[in-house]
């Protein structure tokens, strides 16, 4: 079943992300699920992840069918260190809302704190399957591959995330990194240059830049 929720809204909370589900209603009116949802972001903001899960469990409670509020019970359990419970509540998550990536991402990271890195990686290819189309998807699956050194599948990740999504400057300034890395530096230069194209201000790809190709004039200056 898809998320009904239009869109969802992202809210970083002290370095994690939860999900704020935006649904319209008559003025003066308010949904009590998104009420509860954004009490348990407050709470999770506060590090309180008990009294946050509690708040994500009231908004399931009135409607259990956004995604997105399981993916932020999720987050609680998971800051709690209950690593099974917050796994159920990612699926559930991606099973209403398949692009919910970030939730195949942090189960894969649950899966992984629980001893089992091959349910992580499978849960990111699953990812990928049903986000062909999103560059983050290949991104997490790259970044698993990268943190145990197989730059191979890492380096194959990332090109299918710059296939997936050309004009993601994110997807290009990875690619070019592990470019970098296994010394085909034109082909970075060029992944480089498509990012600062889709993205002017990034100081950093600006300063590799002028790094690898010095030469180039139509670079822009980096930026402080």
């Amino acid at each position: 079943m898809a998320s009904n929720t239009g869109f969802a809204r992202l809210l970083r909370t002290g370095g994690a992300a939860l999900l704020l589900a935006a649904v319209v209603f008559p003025a003066g009116c308010e949904d009590p699920a998104v009420k509860f949802n954004r009490a348990g972001m407050e709470a999770y903001s506060r590090g309180n992840y008990t009294e946050a899960r509690a708040g994500f469990e009231e908004a399931i409670e009135r409607n259990p069918d956004i995604g997105v509020y399981y993916f932020n019970r999720g987050m609680a359990e998971q800051a709690l260190g209950h690593f099974s419970e917050a796994i159920f509540n990612y699926q559930m998550a991606t099973k209403l809302d398949v692009a919910l990536v970030d939730a195949y991402k942090n189960a894969a990271n649950c899966h992984l704190q629980l001893g089992k890195p091959e349910k992580a990686r499978a849960i990111l290819q699953e990812g990928t399957r049903t986000n062909p189309y999103t560059a983050e998807a290949f991104i997490n699956l790259a970044r698993f591959y990268q943190d145990r050194g197989d730059t191979y599948n890492a380096k194959l990740a990332l090109a299918k995330a710059v296939a997936a999504d050309p004009d993601n400057p994110r997807a290009h300034r990875e690619y070019a990194q592990i470019l970098v890395k296994t010394g085909q530096r034109d082909e970075a230069v060029k992944h480089l240059r498509k990012s600062l194209e889709l993205q002017p201000v990034q100081p950093e790809v600006s300063a590799q830049l002028s790094e690898l190709a010095p030469t180039d004039d139509n670079l822009p200056p980096p930026k402080p």
